[in-house]
């Protein structure tokens, strides 16, 4: 599967030649977040997944040159994510290697999820956010 592929490249590249040689980065597009509506529902979803307790299926996680690799299989989704790193993204309902951590609006946010993912993945328990004050409204939240 790509994201497999993706995946490999983000463990076993070291960050400075990443750039230059994967197909995760010249294969890929820079997409934004709140140009999308597809990618809202996904951020959505995979903070479910982080949310859903320890170990949850379909995320795996391991040790790479350049740092902590996380791959998440979905329902009709795939991500590829190196902790500090590129965040990829393959989707059926969306063409192409979607590229979302160079969306300045949603860094932040993106690099907590693949945190909290990482953390799952290992076997942790997930984040209460019960005692933090609301997250302010991001331009791609939408009610549900």
């Amino acid at each position: 599967m790509l994201t497999s592929t993706l995946a490999a490249e983000l463990r076993d590249m070291p960050a400075s030649v990443w750039s230059q040689r994967s197909r995760g980065a010249t294969g890929s597009y820079v997409m934004f977040i709140e140009d999308e509506v597809e990618l809202a529902d996904l951020v959505v979803v995979l903070w479910d997944i982080a949310r859903s307790g320890p170990s949850p299926a379909g995320v795996s996680v391991q040790r790479g040159a350049a740092g902590t690799v996380l791959l998440v299989h979905g329902a009709d989704f795939s991500l590829a994510a190196r902790s500090g790193g590129p965040v990829l993204v393959v989707s059926d309902r969306i063409r192409g290697v979607l590229r979302l951590d160079r969306d300045p609006g949603c860094q932040a946010e993106l690099s907590a999820l693949v945190s909290e993912l990482i953390a799952v993945g290992q076997g942790g328990q997930p984040f209460s956010g019960s005692t933090l004050p609301p997250v302010p409204p991001m331009p791609w939240h939408r009610d549900r």
